[in-house]
């Protein structure tokens, strides 16, 4: 950290995140309106498919990248050579037992969506395990290109193809091109890595890699089904016009995500550096202010929410914005537990973080199939939240038990609280924006006076807050 900027290496990372995660939702009005629901439910799903299928094949190695950092460092290309190796021979085995089971099933999903999938998945972990590489570089610069580029690429082709190319099953044409364009990606990035090493076996190194990733691999699967699995039943229990309402109330949600993806970049590194130098009673101080500062964007979504998705899409997804509380407050617990378990990886304690989250993701399936036929997708929106509940209550329990002080709590519940207010004056003034938005206005212009000093802290080019606190 001493050889580089780290602000700067913050900022890029920062920006990054916020364009990659951003675009998927900058882009929701186009996609919204120039496809059918049900083409949008199926490219969801497609989505969530590839996001199992990137962990699946690249077994985490990108994990494991990061730990050869420490033990492997002057011989970090050779490592890179070898996950690379076994992720594209893991990929390619996958893939043909996979398009072998649906030549003699005969699935009506066709072979070459299947192709394509597999070909992704295997694209997405080749570009994981490089991103952390460079990461672990302090190479910021090609990580952040890396993040944007092959997404605004694939945007731009795919609403061309949508618009002019095809005619049928216009699905097809968000799929083929952001497909074409990650596989592209993942060439020229295998390219880049054997350029440097042409080592392509090395049981060392794989023992190492696959040791240290290896539990993590349920893990993120786990965490995959939570945030994905939603739409994939949702499409089989009920259709997928439903599973496209409610996969836009979810890319709505992501601009909670944005901020707090974004904002862990920073956040990591810090809280890192504080847990091992024992600085406790540092890190519940600025937790106080991250919490704040993500309980005010949470409510501010929620009241602002309605009016924020009949921009996104027309009248046909509108039903869903009923959903949106239990939506935005699954974020939220999302935010809070993450924080636990960022205690647990600083320990190691992977195994323990799986059996967790895998527990998690089960009460997710069960209720889903309990729940989904009846009440179709308003049912996935609660059984979710439900489920990120008992991820937090699990991983919190473990998390005091490595250390008892840190995040204790009483930091969360005056947030939570305040939350569940505004979700109660949601749903009363649902069908009144005048009201929920004036409601919003006060409320946070009375907690940027209340938390000033935090606000000075975080954004300092706010000077004239210093005079204004000596008059106060």
């Amino acid at each position: 950290m001493k050889k580089v900027n780290y602000k700067k290496a913050s900022t890029y990372y920062l920006v990054g995140n916020l364009f990659n995660k951003g675009m998927s939702f900058i882009t929701v009005p186009i996609f919204t309106r120039i496809l059918a629901t049900s083409d949008y439910g199926i490219i969801t799903t497609y989505n969530s498919w590839i996001s199992i299928l990137s962990m699946v094949v690249g077994f985490a190695l990108h994990m494991g990248i990061r730990a050869a950092f420490i033990d492997y460092e002057d011989k970090i290309d050779d490592f890179m050579s070898v996950t690379t190796t076994f992720t594209l021979a893991s990929g390619l085995v996958l893939t043909g037992m996979v398009m072998g089971g649906a030549f003699f099933i005969k699935t009506n999903l066709g072979l070459t969506l299947i192709f394509l999938c597999m070909m992704q998945g295997i694209s997405t972990a080749l570009v994981q395990n490089y991103t952390h590489y460079l990461m672990m570089q302090y190479r910021y610069k090609f990580r952040t290109v890396l993040m944007i580029l092959p997404n605004l690429i694939s945007v731009i082709l795919s609403v061309l193809a949508i618009l002019f190319v095809v005619k049928s099953e216009k699905y097809m044409g968000r799929i083929v091109p952001t497909a074409a364009v990650n596989i592209i990606f993942g060439v020229l990035l295998v390219i880049l890595v054997y350029r440097k090493s042409h080592m392509l076996f090395n049981k060392e190194y794989l023992r190492f890699g696959l040791a240290v990733s290896a539990p993590l691999v349920l893990h993120g699967i786990a965490l995959n089904i939570l945030s994905q699995s939603d739409r994939v039943m949702i499409s089989a229990l009920a259709d997928t016009s439903q599973t496209g309402i409610y996969s836009l109330i979810y890319n709505f949600s992501m601009l909670a995500t944005v901020v707090t993806t974004s904002l862990d970049g920073v956040w990591i590194p810090w809280f890192t550096e504080r847990y091992k130098a024992k600085k406790i009673s540092n890190i519940n101080k600025y937790a106080v202010d991250y919490i704040h500062l993500m309980t005010y964007i949470m409510i501010g979504l929620i009241m602002v929410g309605p009016e924020i998705v009949q921009i996104l899409a027309d009248a046909r997804y509108w039903e869903g914005i009923k959903i949106i509380p239990p939506v935005v407050l699954a974020n939220y617990i999302i935010f809070v537990y993450t924080m636990y378990v960022n205690v647990e990886h600083f320990h190691k304690k992977t195994v323990f973080i799986t059996i967790n989250t895998v527990i998690a993701a089960v009460s997710n399936l069960i209720l889903n199939f309990i729940f989904i036929p009846y009440f179709g997708y308003v049912a996935a929106a609660y059984t979710t939240l439900v489920s990120y509940i008992i991820a937090l209550l699990l991983h919190a329990r473990y998390s005091k038990r490595l250390e008892k002080k840190l995040y204790p709590i009483k930091l969360f519940l005056p947030s939570l609280l305040h939350i569940l207010a505004a979700v109660a004056v949601f749903y009363v003034f649902m069908d009144m924006p005048a009201v929920r938005w004036g409601a919003v206005a006060v409320y946070l212009g009375v907690m940027a006076f209340i938390n000033r000093g935090m606000i000075l802290r975080l954004v300092p080019q706010l000077s004239f807050l210093k005079k204004f606190r000596k008059k106060s």
